[in-house]
């Protein structure tokens, strides 16, 4: 059994941490009452206390009564990266106040399940939610700060700082709708259970306290940064997500949300404009959000519009070419290339758009996948059938003799391959054919008309894609096809050498 206190993994059998000495006590985490180490069930709710339950947890509090200090542990239960990045930065982190996002998801009719269901199987069914929303929230680096036996509630932006936490925070619970959605179509047609959340979403400040080394955190709420969240999320309805009104404000240009006018919250004398989040508007880059916001008159880059200008023509004439554009974020490296690409597309151009995202590093192919949508056409609510029906027809249409390809472009999307020697590939051989096949369709592309390539946002790339963009700038010298590159101070190319 893991200490509370200095996180040992003790003997089973033992009463006292045989590391510190501290009592051990084991929490249950359906009602968060204590139990003895040797206890199989929990004596007030019957949930059981063996060891494969997925986290050791806090006791359980009201949502409505999350506000102002709280205490929170998160070391048993968070990713090793993520806590290793909490250690590394806690000593910038403590006493700093921060704009957070804050993420409540509450299952909707729990008492009601709880009455109906033996507490054993209220406990499984829990874990499997549980374990669903923790890797939503640990994808775009949130922290799980509180389960609340029914739910949970997590913060974005703070211990780990992200200057886009809002539309992390808004992605992680489209993510967990999602995939609860699928959970609760397994759940009744399995056992006639109607399992929904709901979710409910602010922006505002908090002020970070002492961070220990088990990642127990104080913090401060300023203001009712909290405790809107946590209206928000009891007044949306089952399968509904609900943010205020800072963050719609925030994440506008990416979601699609449908304002719900003025609403008289408790506790609060006077009334919110909260706004449901009906999807994504598959805008993820800041290209396309400055296109969607509107534009501010280009002044004092003639002499960078006219170089890209330059080299797009050097590119038509079939002599390819790369650019790297540099620059600190808000220098307007995005208004620039919106006006450059207003000028490539009046020539007939095949513009491909790769997005790095701050949370994507980890995440295989993430730019180059977005690349492959956009030539096959593939929307994000196509169903499987679908998907390889485009894979096949895009394919066919760019040359017959690409076939062999297929196999490789299905594996990049997470899709069976369709071919035995292509599954059964050690990763490494799989890796450079798909990077083989990228390059290959793009430049097969370009001899209809010129291509150029987008990839935002470098300092996030991931390592499989830059092995991809190294293959392929290997074979454009040729070719009437331009890569543009962005990225921040501090980021350094691995390609430059080459050139």
């Amino acid at each position: 059994m893991r200490c509370t206190k200095c996180q040992f993994d003790n003997p089973s059998g033992m009463n006292f941490c045989v590391e510190c000495g501290t009592k051990l006590t084991c929490l249950c985490p359906r009602c968060g009452a204590e139990s003895q180490p040797s206890y199989k069930f929990c004596g007030q709710c019957g949930a059981s206390l063996q060891a494969g339950a997925p986290m050791n947890i806090e006791p359980p509090v009201e949502a409505n009564d999350v506000s102002g200090h709280q205490s929170i542990s998160v070391r048993s239960y968070t990713p090793p990266h993520l806590a290793e990045k909490i250690l590394t930065s806690r000593s910038a982190i403590e006493g700093e106040r921060k704009q957070v996002t804050v993420l409540f998801v509450d299952v909707s009719g729990f008492t009601a399940l709880s009455e109906k269901l033996d507490p054993e199987e209220i406990h499984q069914l829990m874990e499997h939610a549980f374990e669903r929303m923790l890797n939503e929230v640990h994808h775009y680096e949130g922290t799980i700060n509180q389960f609340l036996g029914d739910g949970i509630m997590a913060l974005f932006g703070a211990p780990i700082a992200h200057e886009d936490h809002p539309v992390r925070a808004v992605r992680a619970a489209l993510d967990i709708q999602r995939t609860l959605a699928v959970y609760h179509q397994q759940l009744h047609a399995e056992r006639n259970i109607d399992f929904r959340v709901r979710m409910g979403l602010n922006t505002g400040p908090v002020v970070v306290g002492k961070i220990g080394d088990n990642l127990r955190m104080d913090y401060t709420s300023v203001g009712d940064t909290t405790n809107l969240a946590s209206r928000l999320q009891a007044l949306a309805e089952p399968g509904q997500i609900w943010v205020g009104e800072t963050t719609a404000k925030a994440v506008e240009l990416y979601f699609h949300l449908q304002p719900l006018g003025d609403i008289a919250v408790k506790g609060k004398v006077e009334s919110v404009r909260p706004y449901r989040v009906e999807g994504s508007r598959g805008v993820h880059g800041r290209l396309e959000a400055v296109m969607e916001h509107g534009l501010t008159p280009l002044v004092g880059r003639e002499r960078e519009l006219a170089l890209l200008k330059d080299r797009f023509a050097e590119a038509q004439a079939s002599r390819g070419q790369v650019i790297f554009v540099q620059g600190e974020a808000g220098v307007g490296k995005s208004r620039l290339l919106l006006e450059f690409r207003r000028h490539a597309e009046a020539s007939e151009v095949r513009w491909l758009t790769g997005r790095c995202v701050s949370y994507g590093r980890h995440i295989a192919y993430l730019p180059m996948l977005d690349v492959v949508r956009e030539l096959t056409g593939i929307e994000e609510a196509d169903d499987v059938a679908t998907l390889l029906t485009k894979i096949e027809t895009r394919v066919r249409q760019i040359g017959s003799h690409l076939s062999w390809t297929v196999p490789f472009i299905r594996t990049l999307l997470s899709l069976d391959p369709g071919d035995d020697e292509v599954a059964t590939m050690v990763p490494i051989q799989q890796r450079g054919r798909i990077a083989e096949v990228l390059s290959v369709l793009l430049t097969a592309i370009s001899q209809a008309q010129p291509v150029v390539l987008f990839i935002e946002d470098l300092h996030w790339i991931d390592s499989h894609s830059e092995e991809i963009i190294h293959l392929l700038l290997e074979n454009i010298a040729a070719a009437p096809v331009l890569v543009l590159l962005t990225h921040r101070p501090g980021y350094e190319p691995p390609w430059v050498p080459f050139f």
